[in-house]
């Protein structure tokens, strides 16, 4: 009786009663640690993130527009002899560049936007991007003349695939410390936190 006795006379002091409350249980903050600073991804969708993918993506557009007339102009001016390899070839090339390079732009467009960790990928986000870049190359198929109705479906498709590529994974990504934000935005290191215990208070070893 007298050593429980003891003990709750120990775990009483150790907590004094104007302290007791509710524990929190929502998320832990982000926390400076020795190594880095854990920061939990945000998820997809972000503003930064579906922008920059549709810039990248219209620049892919762009960009397989400016192919195909320098393709066509180099046939015209006699600079490529009009032969059916070089059709051939040029085909090839064109269809290479049209499928690709949209849905790339669309990538790197929606990297540079983000704002935080990812917990996904560069590959991920390209493979869903290239699923919704060929449906709306089907799209624009099915509504010939009508070619216009590629690009809102291009920029619904893509950009949401680009950013739930980018976040599909484990939830947490730890930062290293020269990635972790600056204290005042300067450029010297982050400072390491000290751990501090957070869980119950231990009864001290009474033959210590």
């Amino acid at each position: 009786m007298a050593p429980a006795l003891t003990l709750a006379a120990v775990l009483l002091a150790a907590q004094p009663a104007g302290e007791l409350r509710v524990p929190d249980l929502r998320p832990p903050a982000p926390e400076t640690l020795p190594g880095g600073v854990r920061v939990l991804d945000r998820g997809p969708f972000g503003t930064g993130e579906l922008a920059g993918s549709g810039a990248g993506l219209l620049l892919g557009d762009a960009a397989v527009i400016a192919a195909t007339y320098a393709t066509f102009k180099l046939f015209t001016t006699g600079t490529v002899s009009a032969s059916v390899g070089n059709f051939r070839r040029a085909a090839f090339g064109l269809a290479a560049v049209t499928l690709f390079v949209p849905p790339l732009g669309a990538v790197l467009g929606g990297m540079l936007g983000r704002n935080g960790p990812s917990a996904g990928s560069a590959w991920k986000a390209f493979a869903l991007s290239l699923v919704g870049h060929a449906a709306a190359l089907l799209v624009g198929y099915l509504a010939a003349p009508a070619y216009w109705a590629v690009l809102p479906v291009q920029l619904a498709t893509m950009t949401t695939g680009t950013s739930v590529g980018l976040h599909w994974g484990p939830r947490a990504r730890t930062l290293d410390a020269r990635d972790a934000p600056r204290p005042g935005g300067g450029d010297q290191a982050v400072a390491a936190a000290p751990v501090a215990f957070r869980g119950p208070p231990v009864c001290p070893d009474p033959g210590a």
